[in-house]
């Protein structure tokens, strides 16, 4: 089965676009992935395009051949949108491999270690205090953050995440000085955040119960020192983990071993050699993995050397469902999972883009047995919400 044709397509997802890409074979198999610009990767469409000329008429099943291939070819300049494109190209590989085969993507990958994920509820109070108008109902302030927490407790799930806000300036706002919103490139954390952190941390346990596990990300908006002003301020908060970015393994180590709460990481690195230095280094105890920019194969990769070195994975999946989908298999077939993220807010009209939907039960997710990923892109629902011309984090402004 040979490849013929690919193709991106791009459709409204309310704040930001969503990204597919469509490979088509001379058996009439169609291989689908999903991919993102918007998360500060501009121009993932234009290389796929150029590495798509070398894909057409090669064999569907030499995945990592082209992997190889593709690498080759772009070695002067590996990692960032060259990996991610190469990452889309993988996944859909696999979606229509795993077709052409008649079973689930999980089988590719060693076949499933588990039947169901467990997820924590990713951008808890987020999406409602920044897009208030496509995620209700609206969130101003501590206590509608404290009812979102009540709302995870209630309908299952048993852990949540959230992320930085200022609640004491009117209307909550997001504080994100590492992607330039508000632009404080210094990155300090002041005695105001510390407060306003603390104050979240307590609605969130006031609303989730005893039972619910917190989880909270600083990203990229603080450097070490601030990330640790920020971790002794709340050293008595039962955390389950503190997500926090560096590209200083040495200096994430530094954070790992005077942080009172576990660290996670690693969410923007690529491939293998990315992620060796920060388990060289002890820098984290939970490894954030991108499926969606590495491709599902290559992770599975990252997952062995991470087990290597006694550390845990957790898929980094914040996109649409078809990244859902994709994570469900990969977090099926890798015996180092420590649970997955899940946005469980979403778009009115999300069923309406995808044949099937991520399935919760007991707030975990159901790993699917239809053959490829388990669902796939509605393509007349697609085009029918042409994409805007902006969208994601790139054009993300504090509202006001």
């Amino acid at each position: 089965m040979k490849v013929t044709s690919i193709e991106s397509i791009l459709c409204d997802a309310g704040w930001r676009n969503y990204f597919f890409l469509k490979i088509c074979t001379d058996k009439g198999i169609v291989g689908w992935s999903e991919y993102d610009e918007g998360f500060g990767s501009p121009g993932i469409g234009a290389v796929i395009e150029q590495l798509g000329k070398r894909l057409v008429g090669q064999h569907v099943h030499d995945h990592e051949r082209f992997f190889q291939e593709a690498s080759c070819l772009t070695r002067p300049a590996p990692g960032s949108v060259i990996a991610q494109a190469m990452g889309a190209i993988e996944n859909a590989l696999l979606d229509a491999k795993a077709k052409d085969l008649g079973v689930p993507c999980y089988e590719l990958l060693g076949g499933k270690v588990r039947n169901r994920i467990p997820v924590y509820w990713s951008h808890c109070a987020t999406w409602r205090i920044n897009h208030p108008a496509l995620y209700p109902p609206a969130i101003t302030d501590l206590e509608g953050v404290k009812r979102a927490a009540a709302e995870v407790k209630q309908r299952g799930f048993s852990a949540l995440k959230t992320n930085l806000f200022i609640f004491d300036e009117g209307d909550a706002y997001a504080w994100r000085p590492g992607f330039a919103v508000p632009f404080a490139p210094a990155l300090n954390v002041d005695r105001k955040l510390i407060g306003n952190v603390q104050r979240q941390l307590e609605a969130l346990r006031s609303g989730a119960g005893p039972d619910v596990d917190i989880l909270i990300d600083f990203n990229f908006n603080a450097k070490p020192e601030g990330m640790l002003k920020l971790l002794r301020a709340i050293a008595d908060v039962d955390i389950f983990w503190v997500e926090t970015d560096s590209f200083n393994a040495k200096a994430l180590a530094y954070v790992r071993d005077h942080s009172p709460h576990p660290i996670a990481s690693c969410e923007t690195l690529i491939g293998v050699r990315g992620f060796m230095p920060f388990l060289e280094h002890q820098a984290v105890d939970v490894a954030i993995v991108d499926t969606v920019w590495n491709g599902v194969w290559q992770s599975m990769k990252i997952a062995a050397v991470c087990e290597a070195h006694d550390v845990n994975i957790a898929p980094h999946n914040f996109y649409g469902d078809l990244c859902t989908m994709m994570n469900v298999h990969f977090a099926a077939a890798v015996p180092n999972l420590r649970i997955m993220e899940t946005d469980v807010d979403r778009l009115p009209w999300e069923n309406e883009l995808f044949t099937h939907q991520p399935e919760f039960r007991d707030g975990q997710l159901v790993v699917p047995d239809r053959p490829g990923w388990g669902t796939e892109p509605v393509e007349a629902a697609l085009r029918a919400r042409p994409p805007k011309n902006t969208g994601g984090l790139l054009q993300y402004k504090r509202a006001g």
